[in-house]
């Protein structure tokens, strides 16, 4: 055990930068994975209007962190609520709206020129849902059935930054990794480490 705490004494500081790079790496190898993965993930997906409801299911079929899914159902509740009024109309013509589901689905993921821009729009996620029921639960008539588009955007939850700090006029060159509310960074003086920072969110709006 005493070999072990003077062999940490000695070398604290490479330790220290070697955790920290580590942890940058595995992060940049992780963002990495996700950029290759992003393209299948901004691909269309048909979501049943009940499943709009269920913030798991909402999670697990969009593949989004729960604070996400969480945002998505309250963003949601106001267009069903028709608080949010579409940015766009369209007409698809199909036997069943769950067909015109596909058709759509179809449509934005060969990225159709007869498409609105907005239908078009590049986003985090895609979901496409038949619209059945009214937000009382009853059948809609089937003139009135409709599809619903919904462009997503993602809250972040990864970030990773790099910058200067500046310390008694003396400049540090700064790389850190952010999650949630929690900052890391590590400051550089060309390859020599400096020291570090860890920083909280106290307060977000």
């Amino acid at each position: 055990m005493n070999k072990i705490k003077e062999f940490v004494k000695k070398y604290k500081v490479p330790l220290i930068v070697g955790t920290f790079v580590l942890l940058l790496a595995v992060a940049y190898f992780a963002g990495l994975h996700r950029a290759n993965t992003k393209v299948a993930d901004q691909q269309p997906t048909q979501v049943s209007q009940e499943l709009l409801d269920n913030v798991n299911a909402l999670q697990n079929k969009l593949n989004i962190s729960e604070q996400n899914a969480n945002l998505l159902r309250t963003a949601l509740d106001k267009v069903q609520a028709g608080k949010t009024q579409p940015a766009a109309n369209y007409y698809v013509t199909a036997p069943t709206v769950e067909r015109a589901a596909t058709i759509v689905e179809k449509q934005i993921a060969a990225n159709d020129p007869t498409l609105p821009p907005a239908a078009l729009e590049k986003t985090d996620r895609t979901v496409v849902t038949p619209i059945t029921k009214d937000t009382a639960g009853q059948v809609l008539p089937v003139d009135q059935q409709k599809v619903d588009v919904y462009k997503i955007n993602l809250r972040k939850d990864h970030r990773i930054k790099a910058g200067v700090t500046v310390v008694d006029s003396t400049a540090y060159e700064t790389i850190g990794y952010e999650q949630s509310r929690v900052e890391a960074l590590a400051h550089f003086s060309g390859t020599n480490f400096k020291g570090g920072s860890v920083m909280y969110n106290v307060a977000e709006w």
